[in-house]
């Protein structure tokens, strides 16, 4: 068994230093306790080319042999193959929790060589591996977002880690020399020793680097594809939440920016009012507060001004109020020479698109009521003009969510709260891999 203190942290994005807090949260996504640990497995089983691929360094040291000092040389070390059939989480502490992988199986092979430090100075070779079966890693975490350094990157402390196995074979291949034949036994202890220090170490740091990276995945400041000013900020404004409840959630800012001016936000504390995180017997969910997507109109309005028509201008920030079956548009044009208030019918859509793993959350607009003082304003073509510019445009200049790769938006359905202010996208009743 080897016991680890582990920090990991991310090389932190600069450019944008505004330090984030938990008052700064629009944007949440829950998971139970079911699909926390199979949301992890499948971000593991994912990334298993990312532990294949790791570089393990040559590994020599020697020992008394009895007729002399050997030399043993490790080299060419590759993990060949892992398989992680479980991950569970433990949800109970507030504080921290425990993260355990279950029932792992691991081949490691490499180059072997042997070397007599005295005379007749007989060298040996071959190939060999490791087979581990039924390995454990079990972590305790805790975690908070580095404010000094890089806000809005979470820090994952993994303040215990251990490796264990139930069984460990290795075999040696080649080895025709006397030498061979008298130590293999010696051999054999000695990389028995070497799997349970060095490897062990290297595969625990391994796979706890591709645990944060699950985390971290889409989980930064992006820019919009068609408006390359704008940035959707998905940084973390506190630790992963774990509640006593048997859920976990992940906390984002959620703001909508303008590289030209990062310090103009429309968000304002009194505007995100406090929302039910875990409301529906679902594995996995996201909320979005009302805030957070008036924020994009707010940007989108003043910065590139995308609603503005051929034959009218748009004279204020539109914005939209959650219902319960819909939302409600309220938006303020002028058309020759004349101003008019509409409100329109705004129904929730969503797009994934799995190649950039974006999901587009955006209305189709229809119409509803709309008043102008000037009697002589055609108001009916007025309306239509407006929807139909809106539904062309609003696509890509909506709210956008920049997610990880093994979770399918597709399957998710939107429902409205109005009482909590909030968009909520809610997943399967147990989720599931899209791999």
């Amino acid at each position: 068994m080897l016991l680890l203190s582990y920090l990991y942290q991310k090389e932190c994005e600069r450019g944008f230093s505004r330090i984030l807090g938990p008052e700064d949260t629009a944007q949440i996504t829950t998971a139970t306790k079911r699909g926390a640990s199979n949301f992890m497995l499948c971000g593991i089983k994912n990334g298993m080319g990312y532990i294949t691929n790791i570089n393990i360094p040559d590994m020599t040291f020697s020992f008394n042999a009895g007729i002399s000092t050997v030399d043993l040389t490790l080299s060419d070390i590759k993990i060949a193959d892992v398989q992680v059939p479980s991950v569970e989480f433990d949800l109970n502490n507030p504080i921290q929790s425990q993260m355990s992988l279950l029932n792992c199986s691991l081949i490691i092979k490499f180059q072997w060589k042997i070397q007599q430090q005295s005379y007749p100075y007989i060298p040996d070779q071959g190939s060999g591996r490791f087979n581990v079966v039924n390995g454990e890693l079990k972590a305790i975490v805790n975690s908070t977002t580095n404010i000094d350094d890089c806000p809005g990157h979470m820090i994952l402390n993994f303040i215990r880690a251990e490796v264990d196995y139930e069984s460990l074979l290795i075999i040696l291949d080649g080895g025709d020399s006397w030498l061979f034949q008298s130590i293999i036994n010696l051999l054999l202890s000695e990389l028995e020793d070497i799997v349970v220090g060095s490897l062990s170490n290297i595969l625990l740091k391994a796979f706890i680097g591709l645990i944060n990276d699950v985390f971290e995945d889409g989980h930064r400041l992006n820019e919009y594809p068609e408006h390359n000013q704008v940035l959707k900020d998905e940084r973390y404004t506190s630790g992963i939440y774990t509640s006593s409840e048997g859920f976990v959630s992940l906390r984002f800012s959620g703001y909508v920016y303008h590289r030209n001016n990062l310090q103009d936000e429309y968000i304002t504390s009194n505007k995100l009012s406090n929302f039910t995180y875990n409301k529906f017997n679902s594995d996995m969910q996201v909320v979005i507060h009302e805030a957070a997507v008036n924020n994009a109109f707010y940007i989108f309005h003043k910065y590139e001004n995308v609603y503005s028509g051929q034959n009218f201008q748009v004279l204020e920030t539109p914005y939209i109020t959650i219902g319960n079956v819909a939302g409600i548009f309220h938006i303020k044009v002028q058309a020759n020479n004349s101003v008019a208030n509409l409100k329109l019918l705004a129904q929730l859509v969503h797009v994934d698109d799995k190649q950039t793993n974006r999901c587009q959350v955006f209305f189709k607009f229809d119409k509803y009521e709309v008043f102008s003082e000037d009697q002589t304003l055609n108001l009916d073509k007025l309306e239509q003009e407006v929807v139909e510019h809106l539904n062309k445009v609003i696509k890509f200049s909506s709210y956008q969510l920049n997610y990880s790769p093994n979770v399918d938006m597709n399957n998710y359905v939107h429902l409205y709260d109005a009482a909590e202010h909030v968009i909520r996208l809610v997943g399967p009743e147990q989720y599931v891999c899209p791999w």
